[in-house]
Parts: structure tokens; C-alpha cells; sequence
């Protein structure tokens, strides 16, 4: 139940718990699908306390953390500017980048919580929205679509020597 949690913007004070929440949901939904060099390499690029520094630092960029009563961190969305290979993208075109969420909170209300916070961000500082997400991440892409989104387009997102068939979605 999404009662009580907190939905903050996150500040530069926030780097280390984002970094330790970004490897703990990647590993429990996509920790299988690499090898452990691969995926050690992944975090270590991608979800370590100053890319999300530099993530934090930038105003393009929008993230916000989600916080139990307890003060626990729940899970965060991350937004910017589209850095997806959307063929002909227009000007002006934002990414809802992540939404990570720990598995013990899923299907309580605070995805759905997080993500409109994020859409409600991106439509004031974009005029066109796009993500991207896993080709079997089927609950991912049902809130997606509940929220009006629609897939355009097929590609691959490389994780080591791995690569992820991804859709892209637009609304």
C-alpha cells in the first residue's frame, strides 16, 4: 500500500542511496539475464554514487525517491532529455529514463505513484515522451500502456556481451 510513502525530489546528498537502490532493483529484475562479469561492469558504470552525481547535478534531469514512513527508500524515477535511438525524434523529446522499484514494494500503488510524478514533470519540459523498456517485462510495460503509452519502435540495449531486445514507447 502506497499509504504514507513519500514521493521527494532527490538532491546531490541522495547520490549514495540512489546508487545502492539502482543496483539492488537492476540485479533482482535483470541480474539474471547477465553474466556476473557483465553485470559487475553494468552497476559499476551505471549505478555508482557519481553517475548519479552527475545525473543530479545536471537541470535537465529530474529524479525522485520514494521514502516509507520508516524513512526506508522504496525505489526512484529518473527523467531527462531522450537519449533513445528513436528514429526521426523531434525537438524537445524527454525520457522517463528509470523507474526502479524494490520487488518487496511492487504492486503496492507507489510505482504508478512515481511514474506520474515523472510524466507530470516531463509534459511541463517536453513536448514529446518516450521510454524504453525490456521485451519480457510485461507488469513494466501494462502500467505503461495504463498510462497511455503505445510501442514504436524495436532495438537493443547492450549490457556487456549481452543484448536486450527493448521496445520503445512513446506518448
Amino acid at each position: 500500500m502506497s499509504v504514507g510513502v513519500s514521493i521527494r525530489r532527490a538532491t546531490l546528498g541522495d547520490a549514495q542511496a540512489l546508487a545502492e537502490l539502482g543496483a539492488v532493483t537492476f540485479t533482482e529484475t535483470f541480474g539474471h539475464l547477465y553474466k556476473n562479469e557483465d553485470l559487475q561492469a553494468f552497476l559499476k558504470k551505471n549505478h555508482s554514487p557519481q553517475a548519479y552525481e552527475e545525473i543530479l547535478a545536471d537541470p535537465a534531469w529530474a529524479v525522485w525517491i520514494a521514502e516509507a514512513p520508516d524513512g526506508e527508500k522504496m525505489g526512484y524515477v529518473a527523467a531527462g532529455p531522450c537519449g533513445l535511438p528513436v528514429p526521426e525524434m523531434p525537438e524537445k523529446s524527454g525520457e522517463l529514463v528509470r523507474l526502479y522499484l524494490l520487488r518487496a514494494h511492487q504492486k503496492s500503488g507507489v510505482g504508478g505513484r512515481m511514474l506520474a510524478t515523472a510524466l507530470d514533470w516531463l509534459e511541463k519540459n517536453f513536448d514529446h515522451l518516450y521510454l524504453s523498456v525490456y521485451a519480457e517485462n510485461y507488469g513494466a510495460q501494462r502500467l505503461y500502456q495504463r498510462h497511455g503509452f503505445v510501442k514504436i519502435h524495436d532495438y537493443f540495449y547492450k549490457v556487456g556481451e549481452h543484448s536486450d531486445p527493448e521496445w520503445i514507447m512513446q506518448r
